[in-house]
Order: structure tokens, then C-alpha cells, then sequence
């Protein structure tokens, strides 16, 4: 007879091991008895997660901009078009105007001379967002339009991560394979973002010998996110399928057997 020890473990960020960041966590995993020979499967799911939005648009892996090989840094927050224009432009040489074409969705910048921005440079991380590739471009006649749109679109979804369990899913991104949640983003900032597990997905867990794990919530470069000291919370279940050793019925069948060889 097969039967199921379930055991729920509702956790949260609260002891994080980065700080204010809450996206670096590690979870012990008591009295799992994953080594006991009769166990048949033992499945992991997450039931529910409740994550607030508190983490910055502009963050400390997208605020830089190199302009004629110099880094400048622009203050981590969330930004309209508006407002991100006026940090920008407080940050880099006195001197540059930037514009906003709400017709293309483009931003334009002028300066005294003519002028480089090193977007094929490292520290260059604020691309995507103003509308860069990761090629470097010159201003022409003091002037350069960026050749793509604006982004200030907040993170698309963030990805609940565990080398531990060994899933083996995939992300084309970055060639991951950690991922055990990849929670999108419906709330707008400081909301919460709720998850239930609606298509009860779960995973087989092979690895018997896990007494803890580590959870890093990252974005699709699995870049840890700071969450700005505001705690997420997951519940998720382990199942342990098992075969009952005990069941009466089961050892009478065994006895049978037994004989009906010995007769053999």
C-alpha cells in the first residue's frame, strides 16, 4: 500500500543572508526522512507566494551610462520619462540638453561638441532603458538620437532559484536551469504580487540526501534583486510517497509468496 506524509513549510525573507536585499535565503528542511528505503517519490510544489514590488526600476544593475569613457551613475528609484530625463541630466557634464519624442518613443541628446556614449563598454548597464545597444555611438553635428525606444516598463517577472533540488528547467536567457518559480509581474510599484499554484505543477525531487536549501530571487540575468528591506513569503509542500511495510494485508500476500516457493 502506498501512502503520503505531506509537510508544509511556510517561510519568508525575514532572515535573509544579503541584508536589505531579502533575495539570498536559506531554509533548513527537518524530519524529511528522505533516506528511509521505502519511500517511492517525493514531489515538491509551491502552493502560494505573496512578493511586494519594492524593488527599483532603475537599480544598481542598470543606472550606469558612459559618455566619452567616463561612468556616470544615475540614483536608483522608479522613473517616468520625465523625471528620469531631469536625474540623468543632473548627473552627466553641464552642458548636454535630452530630449523626449513621445511621436517615437525616442530620446534625443545634444551637447557643445561632439560626443561618444560607450554603450559597448561593461559599466554601460542603463542601455535597454534609454534605448542603446551594446554598441558604442557618436553624436553627429552635437546631436545623437538614440536608435531605440525608451523602456521604463517595471520588471517584467522575477525567477525563485535553487541549486539544490536539481529541477533541471530551463531558461534561454542565461542558460539556467534553477528556476522552480518564475513569477510575472502584475502589480504596479510598492503592490503586492500574489502566486497560487492554479495548475498544480510540481517537481520529483532525486536528490534524497537535502536538509537545506538556498532560494536566490533574481531577475533573467540572474541578477539577485534588492527588495529594498521589504519581506517576501512563499508556502510550499514537500509529498512523500512511501510504501506502508507495516500494512497487515501486504505481509499476509508476502507470506504466500513465501510458502509457494518453498512448496516450489
Amino acid at each position: 500500500m502506498i501512502k503520503t506524509k505531506t509537510r508544509q513549510f511556510n517561510i519568508s525573507s525575514k532572515n535573509s543572508n544579503n541584508g536589505s536585499y531579502k533575495s539570498d535565503v536559506t531554509i533548513s528542511l527537518p524530519d524529511l526522512h528522505f533516506n528511509e528505503r521505502d519511500i517511492v517519490n517525493v514531489l515538491f510544489s509551491v502552493d502560494h507566494a505573496e512578493v511586494c514590488n519594492s524593488y527599483y526600476l532603475i537599480n544598481e544593475n542598470n543606472n550606469g551610462i558612459v559618455i566619452d569613457n567616463i561612468l556616470y551613475s544615475v540614483q536608483l528609484g522608479n522613473y517616468n520619462v520625465n523625471n528620469f530625463i531631469t536625474a540623468l541630466t543632473s548627473v552627466i557634464p553641464s552642458g548636454f540638453i535630452i530630449t523626449y519624442s513621445s511621436i517615437t518613443n525616442k530620446l534625443t541628446f545634444t551637447y557643445t561638441t561632439n560626443f561618444t556614449i560607450n554603450a559597448g563598454s561593461s559599466q554601460s548597464t542603463i542601455n535597454t532603458i534609454i534605448g542603446l545597444n551594446n554598441s558604442n555611438i557618436t553624436s553627429v553635428a552635437n546631436t545623437l538620437v538614440l536608435p531605440y525606444v525608451v523602456n521604463f516598463l517595471p520588471l517584467a517577472r522575477i525567477n525563485f532559484r535553487s541549486n539544490f533540488f536539481k529541477f533541471n528547467n530551463y531558461s534561454t536567457t542565461d542558460n539556467s536551469t534553477d528556476i522552480f518559480l518564475s513569477l510575472q509581474n502584475s502589480a504596479p510599484p510598492i503592490g503586492v504580487i500574489y502566486y497560487v499554484n492554479q495548475t498544480n505543477t510540481n517537481f520529483i525531487i532525486n536528490d534524497m540526501n537535502i536538509t537545506s536549501i538556498n532560494i536566490n530571487v533574481t531577475d533573467d540575468d540572474s541578477n539577485l534583486i534588492n527588495f529594498n528591506n521589504v519581506n517576501w513569503f512563499m508556502t510550499f509542500t514537500i509529498k512523500i510517497d512511501y510504501k506502508d511495510l507495516n500494512d497487515p494485508n501486504q505481509n499476509f500476500l508476502s507470506i504466500i509468496k513465501n510458502n509457494i516457493r518453498k512448496i516450489w
